[in-house]
């Protein structure tokens, strides 16, 4: 290996690791590869670095939060030569460092990275979007927009699961129209979430059985959001099977096409920038990744 860059948000909430990048720095210098270290400024800043040099490193490790890495995950997958990508997880949920196995501790990740266990994943593409976690609409949307940056801040997870049971009583149903390679759904809907990794707002809530190495997407339909739906999605986290029930659809496929009406807004990896409708594919084993011990998910 030889060189690395070290992306990091300023903005992250994890502050404990930003005053240790210095010394992260230095150890990943000493033990792996000459490190540069860049602050971004504003979103868009670290793809555009990543652009501008990726044909120069061997290996960038993004310090931050999902976002953080959704915006540098968009910038690495077009390219045809693609650096490796490892996590600092420095944000409130940080799904995708958990499902590759990365310790929520910094200074404990950096040690898993020195291991350099190599590990080639997919990657879901949504319209003109890359995305690791998830692409979503109707409720998961709507909860992630009720959250303010302040309570996130202040409340972690907390703060995801405060906004859902509120936005659950007062749920906007739409009308769904989803093709998959063998199965399709018309009907209404509160919440479509087409999963890539396993992890959803720090919990493995929804896709006991993903993997982020089948060639598959995993898609939950919510018809409606009645206690049976939330009492078989808790029985599947306790039991680590697909949940089941009259108002939930659960699929595998390497593709499909969703169409709503009215027009839903999309969640990708908790970035929200388009609409439907949309086709959904997977670029099967594109990113290579350094992981943690555990299986990744």
């Amino acid at each position: 290996m030889k060189q690395i860059a070290l992306i990091c948000n300023p903005a992250a909430g994890n502050k404990e690791m930003l005053t240790s990048i210095d010394q992260i720095a230095k150890i990943l210098h000493n033990q792996l590869a000459p490190t540069e270290v860049y602050w971004t400024k504003k979103p868009g800043d670290g793809a555009d670095y990543l652009r501008q040099h990726a044909n120069h490193i061997d290996l960038v490790i993004s310090a931050g939060g999902d976002g953080t890495v959704h915006e540098l995950v968009n910038a690495l997958a077009p390219l045809p030569q693609r650096p490796m990508l490892a996590i600092l997880p420095g944000g409130t949920c940080n799904d995708f460092s958990r499902a590759i196995g990365m310790s929520q501790n910094a200074m404990k990740a950096v040690e898993q990275i020195l291991h350099q266990k190599k590990q080639r994943i997919d990657i879901g593409v949504g319209g003109n979007r890359y995305f690791l976690n998830f692409w979503g609409i109707g409720l998961v949307t709507q909860v992630s927009a009720g959250i303010a940056d302040s309570s996130k801040e202040r409340l972690g997870r907390v703060a995801y699961y405060l906004s859902a049971a509120q936005h659950v009583l007062n749920h906007q149903p739409f009308s769904l129209s989803i093709q998959t390679d063998t199965d399709s759904y018309t009907g209404e809907a509160a919440m479509v979430i087409v999963g890539n990794g396993s992890y959803i707002g720090g919990l493995q809530a929804f896709f006991p059985e993903s993997s982020l190495q089948d060639g598959l997407l995993d898609i939950l339909v919510v018809k409606k959001p009645t206690f049976d739906v939330a009492w078989s999605l808790l029985r599947s986290r306790l039991s680590g099977t697909i949940p089941t029930g009259d108002d939930l659809l659960y699929f595998h496929t390497r593709q499909c096409t969703i169409e709503t009406s009215p027009l839903q807004e999309i969640d990708c990896d908790g970035e929200r920038l388009d609409c439907t409708p949309t086709t959904l594919t997977v670029l099967s084993q594109h990113l290579t990744v350094l992981s943690g011990e555990k299986k990744i998910q």
